[in-house]
């Protein structure tokens, strides 16, 4: 099966504004289309108490790698949150909400998004069973940087829980390092 995707490759006059949520939420989500796996459904961005907030309405009618397991598990938690992460990160760029990625623009964006996004650390924690029918996400960065020490590179530093209406909850911290920052000579 082929879809369709709305190309925002490029951009009308170059503004990134012009793309809504839902365009940007499909277009970030290309990547796993082609494979089935799209569990992000529904995200926003904000900003809470200085810090940005992605958050997300899951899920997983069919698991893409084994047959079903009855319960949320670690691969699952891997791929919401980068699917999470992915469209905070492109809804940061669009809405000029982060000033380390001042100077992208979503045509920077979308080529780096899977090679150059790369997780660096990551803790999870299990407390109760979340059904993967129906869940929620909610990511924080707590701490962001541009370092250049081998190579320039952007740090980002975050919190993620998972929660469903039944109590089930999961959490974590990853630690995310961002290759090749177009600009980098601007930091």
């Amino acid at each position: 099966m082929t879809i369709d995707f709305p190309s925002l490759d490029s951009t009308v006059n170059g503004d990134d504004r012009s793309i809504s949520d839902q365009g940007l939420l499909d277009r970030t989500m290309r990547p796993y289309a082609g494979k089935g796996c799209v569990y992000l459904k529904d995200s926003s961005v904000d900003i809470v108490d200085a810090h940005v907030v992605g958050r997300g309405q899951f899920s997983i009618a069919e698991a893409c790698y084994i047959e079903e397991t009855g319960h949320f598990n670690a691969v699952e938690f891997n791929i919401s949150y980068n699917q999470l992460f992915y469209y905070t990160l492109a809804a940061c760029i669009r809405d000029s909400t982060l000033p380390e990625f001042s100077g992208w623009s979503l045509a920077d964006y979308w080529p780096r998004q899977l090679p150059n996004i790369l997780i660096h650390k990551m803790s999870s924690k299990y407390s109760k069973p979340i059904n993967s029918r129906n869940y929620f996400g909610e990511m924080t960065i707590m701490d962001i940087g541009f370092r250049n020490r081998s190579q320039p590179l952007i740090a980002v530093e975050t919190r993620i829980q998972f929660s469903d209406d039944n109590g089930g909850q999961a959490s974590g911290d990853v630690s995310i390092v961002i290759l090749d920052p177009p600009r980098a000579q601007d930091f």
